[in-house]
């Protein structure tokens, strides 16, 4: 007797419209951690961020602040990371590891802004 399993990747029913490789659009909890090199700082938060295409197109903090598409160029996520450097310098390594709301999002999270606020404190001192 002859078992045959078809898994869902069998047939070709697939279109263009379809999940590909990867995350379907839509926001999701990541850890993100970011360096800041002028003053060796690293952070490390859940945060929320947006997947469009596989690609990262936002980090959003609780504060109500984020960076996108106009802050950096949107890296290939379709693995579930990614790294990328925003307009002002910032290092950043972004790992998906749920839903949009399955994770606890980090309210405390320092923004961009504060990172930059802090060299140019380290440097007046």
């Amino acid at each position: 007797m002859q078992l045959l399993v078809c898994l869902p990747s069998c047939g070709n029913k697939k279109t263009d419209s379809d999940k590909r490789d990867g995350f379907e659009d839509g926001k999701y909890c990541a850890e993100v951690t970011y360096y800041y090199n002028r003053t060796q700082k690293t952070s490390k938060y859940t945060l929320a961020v947006e997947v469009a295409e596989n690609e990262l197109i936002a980090i959003y903090w609780p504060n109500g602040g984020w960076l996108d598409d106009s802050h950096f160029t949107p890296p290939d996520i379709s693995d579930g990371d990614a790294s990328l450097t925003s307009n002002q310098g910032v290092d950043y390594h972004v790992r998906i590891i749920g839903e949009e709301g399955d994770c606890k999002l980090d309210q405390q999270a320092s923004t961009e802004e504060e990172i930059l606020g802090l060299s140019e404190k380290g440097q007046s001192e």
